[in-house]
């Protein structure tokens, strides 16, 4: 009796559905609710959508600036069809690279591959996400390998999910559980970086963003779980944008935090249709134009905290997505501007976070601060267009902060189109003891990041305190003589009661002068330093000449002002193997044996011309 009603209900049920033409969905269709009701169920859906495709590709015809970045994609796109596969191989304790490598290739083709409908491009995005879907892992004991390797391959899953077989749907699917999202469930709750007050919040929670919601539909509860918490615990970190939104980690971790953090608005937006409140953020509105700011007239950038040396202003699509969120033209016209004259090849994120160049005029103001709880940054200049213009930018701060240097006070200065003042940036990320901080930490044994290749006072020929903050306690910006005071007092509390430094523009802007003061509270050394690449002349007198090697027409002449009879000499900031070796590059100091009482050191750069 029963075999004969199974059989029964075969023959109805295979009637029914052939009558009826029912389709059976190639993937399981589950109920969604509460953070998911409202996904988009089809596919791309994560900053990229097949309408948005077809949007780009007209728009390209009228839009010269746009078909550029296309085309830039494409051509970049090109190049990787041949690159040999992605391999499981450490940097150090990272995988980092090869979790950047498969980010960079994977949207770079699916982008083409929607732009062209070419194949070639499909076929190797594909391999390329199967190759990193068959490691063993992506080395979830340095989890920002995890949550960018999951960034990447949720964002080529979710663009070329129509074009995929299955076959390749399911490995790849599998792939980005098992070895991405699944390692989240087993590192989440005693992760350290699940509150974490640095840029490893954004990535890591971006990454999780972005992956939970490439298989929302199939696996909802990796977006159930963890976007909640991911949305409650993103505000340690990004608190950091308040209230001018700097990053307290330096121009070069500006673009990376930031960057992650409009991945997950960005997804959030296009699959669900709000941000998560995340667009509120304080100091967000303000953040795109911190890039811009931070680069001084020769678009290299205010070095500090890690940022690598020579850093040039970043071109980091992020600075688009802001300026779409926020509605500023003038962020989105500096960064056309700058990717134009640097030559700078546009990526995917360019393309589908467009904001068409407009009429506004980039023209902020000459003298900028940005408030910070951590950083505070001051900027000094005498043009804004002018590529020649004198500027200098000064660091506050505090020593114990992550990726930070031994450098309150630390300035950098250009004129003429050099950078006369420098900071010579990170090391080696994988030197001995380069994380540990603190009171006589390992780190501050390593020459880049200590007080001694700083542009900052030294007293008693020691480190800055380690733990140390320092605060600007004047400001007159965007007057005649602009200057700003920091307060370093907490830095030499061991020989000062009270040290502070001021920079000014002074002579019609031309011309910088550096004052710093010293209430000594014992006989010490007092020493005053400035690292510099360009050759030094020193002049008896209190006088020494900066020349560069290709700008030979102008020079920067430094005068001792006070106190009198000083003299400058020349130090060596060369170092050897494993640190870099900073070869081309000295000191040129001023220092003060056996100082007493009140000690003022002023300096005077002038920049002269034939």
């Amino acid at each position: 009796m029963k075999l004969k009603v199974l059989i029964l209900i075969f023959v109805l049920g295979s009637s029914s559905c052939k009558d009826k033409m029912i389709a059976i969905p190639e993937d399981p269709q589950i109920p969604l609710t509460g953070i998911l009701s409202t996904l988009k169920k089809d596919h791309p859906r994560l900053m990229l959508s097949l309408s948005q495709v077809e949007e780009i590709k007209l728009k390209r015809k009228s839009d010269a600036t746009l078909d550029k970045y296309a085309n830039a994609v494409i051509s970049s796109a090109n190049s990787m069809l041949n690159k040999a596969p992605l391999v499981r191989v450490l940097t150090g304790p990272r995988l980092l690279s090869v979790s950047r490598d498969l980010l960079n290739r994977v949207t770079h083709l699916a982008l083409a591959y929607h732009l062209t409908a070419d194949q070639k491009y499909l076929v190797s995005a594909v391999s390329q996400m199967k190759t990193v879907c068959s490691f063993t892992d992506w080395n979830p004991s340095h989890f920002l390998d995890v949550a960018e390797m999951t960034n990447g391959v949720a964002i080529g899953y979710d663009w070329l999910y129509n074009e995929m077989s299955k076959e390749d749907k399911e490995i790849i699917r599998s792939g980005l559980k098992i070895k991405g999202l699944d390692e989240y469930k087993k590192a989440y709750d005693a992760a350290w970086w699940s509150k974490g007050d640095n840029n490893w919040n954004q990535v890591c929670h971006g990454g999780l963003i972005v992956g939970s919601l490439a298989i929302a539909e199939t696996d909802p509860s990796y977006a159930t779980t963890f976007i909640p918490k991911a949305l409650a615990n993103l505000p340690f970190s990004n608190k950091f944008y308040a209230p001018d939104g700097a990053w307290y980690e330096g121009p070069g971790y500006w673009s990376y935090a930031t960057e992650y953090l409009s991945y997950a608005m960005s997804a959030m937006q296009s699959a669900l249709g709000n941000m998560g409140g995340l667009e509120k953020t304080e100091g967000l509105s303000n953040s795109g134009n911190v890039p811009m700011v931070c680069a001084g007239p020769t678009n290299l950038i205010l070095n500090f905290a890690d940022s690598g040396e020579n850093s040039k202003a970043t071109t980091s699509a992020a600075m688009l997505f802001l300026s779409n969120v926020y509605q500023q033209n003038q962020v989105s016209n500096y960064l056309h501007q700058y990717i134009k004259s640097s030559g700078a090849l546009a990526n995917p994120f360019h393309v589908i976070w467009y904001k068409a160049p407009s009429s506004d005029i980039v023209n902020p103001q000459l003298d900028h601060y940005l408030n910070g709880e951590i950083n505070e940054l001051v900027f000094l200049r005498s043009n804004w267009t002018d590529p020649n213009a004198t500027w200098i930018g000064m660091k506050s701060g505090v020593n114990s902060s992550p990726h930070s240097h031994l450098d309150l006070g630390n300035f950098e200065v250009e004129a003429g189109g050099v950078r006369w003042a420098k900071d010579l940036g990170s090391d080696d990320y994988n030197l001995e003891g380069y994380w540990t901080m603190g009171v006589n930490g390992k780190r501050w044994s390593y020459y880049r990041l200590n007080s001694f290749s700083h542009n900052v006072p030294l007293l008693g020929n020691k480190n800055q305190y380690e733990l140390a903050k320092a605060r600007f306690i004047q400001k007159d910006l965007n007057v005649a003589i602009p200057s700003a005071t920091l307060d370093l007092t907490e830095a030499y509390k061991e020989f000062s009661s009270k040290s502070t430094r001021k920079i000014s523009l002074v002579d019609n802007r031309k011309n910088i002068l550096i004052e710093d003061f010293h209430s000594l509270t014992k006989a010490t050394e007092v020493a005053w330093g400035m690292l510099t690449g360009n050759s030094v002349e020193l002049i008896k007198g209190g006088k020494a000449i900066l020349r560069n090697a290709t700008i030979t027409s102008k020079w920067m002449e430094l005068e001792i002002i006070s106190p009198k009879g000083a003299e400058f000499s020349e130090e060596s900031a060369i170092q050897k193997a494993p640190e870099k070796t900073n070869v081309g590059h000295s000191r040129l100091m001023v220092r003060l044996p056996n100082q007493s009482g009140n000690v003022n050191v002023m300096i005077k750069m002038t920049l002269k011309n034939n």
